[in-house]
This record gives structure tokens, C-alpha cells and sequence, in this order.
């Protein structure tokens, strides 16, 4: 008898090989048997012909402190997610040490957008140590499988104080950061996690404090990395860092850098070819570099009374008082300065003025309905004014309660297919956990499914579901996941492939203290396994007596992605 039988599937193994039309046992929360008649089980599930496959590894979230108060992670599960990965940009809360707490949370809030009263009200500070902030997350367990990255900002943080968002590291002061990595790494860090993008802003709109870092202190983690036979670097770079610095500490640590963010800038259109073309070189130089990337326009909501997206913008005014942004809004002085200042392209800002992908997204003012749905430049055109004024008049006409949709990257299809084909880009970068009442990406993968398979064709299913599966598991060396072969763990999901897919964002008021975030759906998803155990039914998560995830601690070398998409030259 076994624990679990799914009867009546099509399974996809995550390796790329064509379905097999089989019926699949799980015992001990592991894959015991694939074919035909496999037994009875405890707990039987008929697919009716749907799809089996593993579940999907987002290698790019946030969850850190959510799953403190949230041991679902929310809503990745919902979204076909079995395994998160955290501690991504180098943005964490450990070590934690009590002096550093505060300022760890304010980082958080403005560099994530995530509600500092949140935060306030959900962290419980029960550790201090990074490997006591892993034993805390088991032991209060959690539903998807979780894998951390050693938080560069929060070890600086944790050494240095508030100098460490002011200054360059002493020879000392290095060691003592090299120390805590090493001790991270030994307590089942997956790697490093830093960031030097230019747009990485803290409390107080102050740089982050590993963008401070110089070049002996990045040698000095590449050391610590080449200690250890697993592990990976994530770096989310801005213009000043770019491949040939991840090359250097790829060959330095003996292990993969990954490149964050890819995509395609309209901008900008050989960037994000550059940057894969620059990488496939460093690989075939033996040193692994490779690049994560979305299959998703990266789109964020804000409203000017909280515009987090503009404060990247040189001279955006920094009070949160509306009554004073109302003011700021209306003066000519100040508009005329933003016009001159967007004028001036600059490569390392989101934003430079492209007012027809700045939608009017929701109004409150039932007058103003009918620009719902239409962009800013539409709108100005209509009115005959100039785009930037009708920006403000809008929202000031609508007590700054107007929301905006900004598409920023990735909305050219035919330039983000050539990048995510690309079997040296990790397709991720939902940043889960983050930016929640700006975003949710969290369902990259029913994107990927849905629209990058049925709608365009670019993938097939077998090859598709690889890039998601067994090649994250590969490179951040996971062992026995991201596969449905006999002996790998039952991280799984059900699925339609007719109808997967994700729906428009809704609106809800669900975080600590009544913080807003977003969240979408996953239509055509029909149940998501983790170890095993059903954790979402299709419809909601289920009440389980035991939390199925377990926090990973134990990986092997990280290996190459599989084999070649299709279309694509092996």
C-alpha cells in the first residue's frame, strides 16, 4: 500500500523528455514507482489525463521575513511553487544581532516596498546567528521547500553598523564578514546573495550597504566560496558591474555567479543580448556565468502618495506627507525640473519619460472612470497637454488615490524569447515575497506554461518545464529535486495545460497589521504536492496537521542546466 498514488497522468519529468502517459507512487515523500498499475495507496488522485510534473524552484524571492508569519509563503504554492529560494540581492535578517534589527527592517521595507509596520508586527526575533535563523525556520515549519542565501547586507550590517552604508570595509572588519559567511555557508547557506544596482536604495533612501563593498571584500567571499564543495553567487549588478566581474568570481570561487536582473530593455534592445552573448563566452571559458531572467513584462503598480518606482528619479520629492506631495505636485518649478531632468536619458533609471506604458490602472473618483485602462501619453494626447502634466493633474484631480501601471522591461515578445531560450538564463526573478502591493510575479511558471507554450509555441511542454525544474535543482546543486524519477523527493504539481495560466492581479489587505499586497490566481492548476503531502488543492491551501517543507541545508556541486530548448543549437 502505497502513501500516494496519482493515477491516470501525463508526466513531464523535468528533465525534457516527451510525456509519458503513466501512473506514479509516492512513499516516504519520495517518487517509489512510475508505469502502469502501480497499487493501491492511502490517498489515490486520478489526473484525468492532466499533466504531472515537479514542482517549480523560484529561484528569486523575498520571503525571508514573511515566512516568519506565513509558513506558506504565500502565494507561491497557489502558483505551482514547491522550493523558494531567499536571501536573494543579499537582502535578509541574519545575523541579527539586536542593535542591527531596526535598521534591517527599515532596509527591508524601502528597498523591497515591503510595509515597515509589517514587518514591525510580523518578525519574531527568535535567533540572532544566520544558522539559528535556519533552525527557526524549521522549527516552525514551512510548506514549500526553502533554500537561503547568505545575506551580504545583513553581514555587513551585522559587523559594521550604520558605517556600513557609508564606507568601504577595513582589512579587519573583512575578516570578521568572511567569518560569518563561512559560518553560513557550513550551516547550509546555498551561496551568497549582493547587490550594487544603482536603484538598491535603504532606509532614509541611503545606497545599501553592500553597495559600498570594494573589490577585496568580494575576493575575500570568493575565497570563502571555494571552501566548500556546493554553493552559488547571486549579484543583482547595475551598470558599473556587469559579466566580466561575475567571470572574475566564478573563476575565483569555482562557482556559478548569477547575473540579476535579465531582461529585454526597450531602451536599450542589444543589452539584454549583450549580457547573454557575454556570458555563453565565459562558459565556454570554463568559468560558469550564467544569468536569471523573466518570461513576464516587469510591470509595477504604485499610486502618488507612495510613488516608490519614482523616488529612483533625481529630485522626486522624499516626504510621505500628502498634503506637502499635493503641494510639490502642482508647482510648476518643480515639474519643469522632472521634465528636464527625464530629458536626459540615463541608462541605470527605470523610468526616462516613456509615457505609453504608464497606465491608468484603477481611479477612485467615479469621474475619472473612463481613463481606466488607457496611458498616460493616450490621455495627454486626448487633452491636448503635455504627458507629464497630465500625470500629475490626473492624480491630483483624484486625491492622489489613482493607481498607475508602469511596464518598464521585457515588453518586446520576440526579444524576451530569445533570451529565456537561452540555456545559460534561469527563468525566475518573480521577487515573491517583495514589492507587494506594487507586483506579483510570483506565477512565472504558469506564465511560462500557459503563454510561452500554448499561446506563442516558443517551448514545448517537456522543454519548458526543464527550465523551471531540474535546471534550477542542477545549478543550485538540490539534491533528488526537480525531477519525477524513482528515488527524487514529490515536489509535484497537476496541471491543465489547456487553461494553465495566471490571472490579473487582485487587491488584498492580508499582511500584519492590514498591510496591502497583491496577489493573482492560477486557473488550469489543479494541486501542488511538497515531500508528498498536498499543500493547495486547486482551490486553497490545505489544513495539515505537520508543515511538508523542509528547509534545505544539504547540496551537492552545482551542475550545468540540461540539454538544448527547442530551436535552439545544442
Amino acid at each position: 500500500m502505497h502513501d500516494l498514488v496519482v493515477t491516470n497522468a501525463r508526466i513531464a519529468d523535468g528533465l525534457g523528455n516527451p510525456l509519458r502517459e503513466a501512473d506514479l507512487a509516492v512513499d516516504g515523500g519520495r517518487v517509489s514507482e512510475i508505469g502502469h498499475s502501480v497499487g493501491p495507496g492511502r490517498e489515490t488522485v486520478d489526473a484525468e489525463a492532466r499533466v504531472l510534473a515537479p514542482g517549480i524552484i523560484d529561484s528569486h524571492t523575498h520571503y525571508d521575513a514573511q515566512l516568519l508569519w506565513d509558513p506558506t509563503a504565500s502565494p507561491s504554492p497557489a502558483l505551482g511553487v514547491t522550493t523558494v529560494v531567499i536571501g536573494n540581492c543579499g537582502f535578509g535578517i541574519a545575523p541579527a544581532p539586536p542593535a542591527a534589527r531596526d535598521r534591517l527592517l527599515a532596509d527591508l521595507a524601502e528597498v523591497e516596498g515591503m510595509p515597515l509596520v509589517s514587518l514591525k508586527a510580523g518578525v519574531d526575533w527568535g535567533f540572532e546567528s544566520f544558522p539559528e535563523y535556519l533552525d527557526c525556520l524549521a522549527a516552525r515549519g514551512v510548506y514549500p521547500n526553502v533554500a537561503a542565501l547568505a545575506s551580504h547586507t545583513a553581514i555587513r550590517t551585522a559587523v559594521m553598523g550604520d558605517e556600513s552604508a557609508r564606507r568601504a570595509a577595513t582589512a579587519a572588519e573583512v575578516d570578521e564578514m568572511s567569518r560569518l559567511l563561512r559560518e553560513a555557508m557550513a550551516a547550509g547557506a546555498v551561496g551568497l546573495g549582493s547587490s550594487t544596482n544603482e536603484n538598491h536604495r535603504g532606509r532614509g533612501g541611503i545606497p545599501i550597504a553592500s553597495r559600498f563593498a570594494g573589490e577585496e571584500e568580494f575576493d575575500a567571499f570568493a575565497r570563502v566560496l571555494s571552501e566548500f564543495e556546493h554553493g552559488v553567487f547571486l549579484i543583482t549588478t547595475g551598470h558599473h558591474m556587469g559579466i566580466p566581474f561575475m567571470e572574475a568570481f566564478a573563476e575565483a570561487s569555482g562557482k556559478p555567479a548569477l547575473y540579476a536582473a535579465h531582461f529585454h530593455y526597450p531602451h536599450e534592445p542589444e543589452r539584454g543580448r549583450r549580457i547573454m552573448h557575454e556570458a555563453e563566452a565565459a562558459r565556454r571559458r570554463g568559468h560558469p556565468v550564467y544569468t536569471q531572467g523573466s518570461c513576464q513584462p516587469l510591470a509595477l503598480g504604485f499610486s502618488l502618495d507612495a510613488a516608490y518606482i519614482m523616488k529612483m528619479i533625481e529630485g522626486w520629492p522624499a516626504t510621505s506627507d500628502q498634503s506637502e506631495l499635493a503641494r510639490i505636485y502642482r508647482d510648476p518649478a518643480f515639474r519643469d525640473r522632472l521634465r528636464k531632468t527625464l530629458s536626459r536619458p540615463d541608462p541605470g533609471r527605470v523610468f526616462n519619460g516613456g509615457w505609453e506604458w504608464v497606465i491608468v490602472t484603477r481611479t477612485a473618483n467615479p469621474a475619472l472612470s473612463d481613463l481606466e485602462g488607457s496611458s498616460v501619453q493616450e490621455i495627454a494626447a486626448r487633452r491636448g497637454e503635455e504627458p507629464l502634466d497630465v500625470f500629475f493633474d490626473v492624480a491630483l484631480e483624484d486625491e492622489l488615490e489613482t493607481y498607475f501601471t508602469l511596464y518598464m522591461l521585457n515588453m518586446d515578445e520576440e526579444g524576451v524569447a530569445e533570451l529565456i531560450r537561452n540555456d545559460g538564463t534561469l527563468v525566475s526573478l518573480s521577487d515573491a515575497g517583495a514589492h507587494n502591493s506594487l507586483l506579483c510575479d510570483a506565477g512565472f511558471g504558469m506564465h511560462l506554461l500557459g503563454h510561452w507554450v500554448r499561446e506563442t509555441g516558443t517551448f514545448d511542454l517537456p522543454a519548458a518545464v526543464r527550465k523551471v525544474t531540474s535546471d534550477p535543482a542542477r545549478l543550485y546543486g538540490m539534491v533528488d529535486r526537480g525531477r519525477l524519477v524513482p528515488g527524487a523527493f514529490a515536489d509535484m504539481v497537476l496541471f491543465d495545460p489547456d487553461t494553465v495560466g495566471i490571472t490579473a492581479l487582485e487587491r488584498h489587505f492580508d499582511l500584519p497589521a492590514g498591510g496591502e499586497r497583491l496577489l493573482r490566481r492560477a486557473p488550469g492548476l489543479h494541486g501542488t504536492w511538497v515531500n508528498g503531502v498536498q499543500v493547495f488543492d486547486g482551490l486553497d491551501y490545505r489544513a495539515l496537521a505537520g508543515r511538508p517543507g523542509r528547509v534545505l541545508r544539504r547540496f551537492a556541486p552545482p551542475a550545468a542546466p540540461g540539454g538544448a530548448v527547442r530551436g535552439q543549437a545544442a
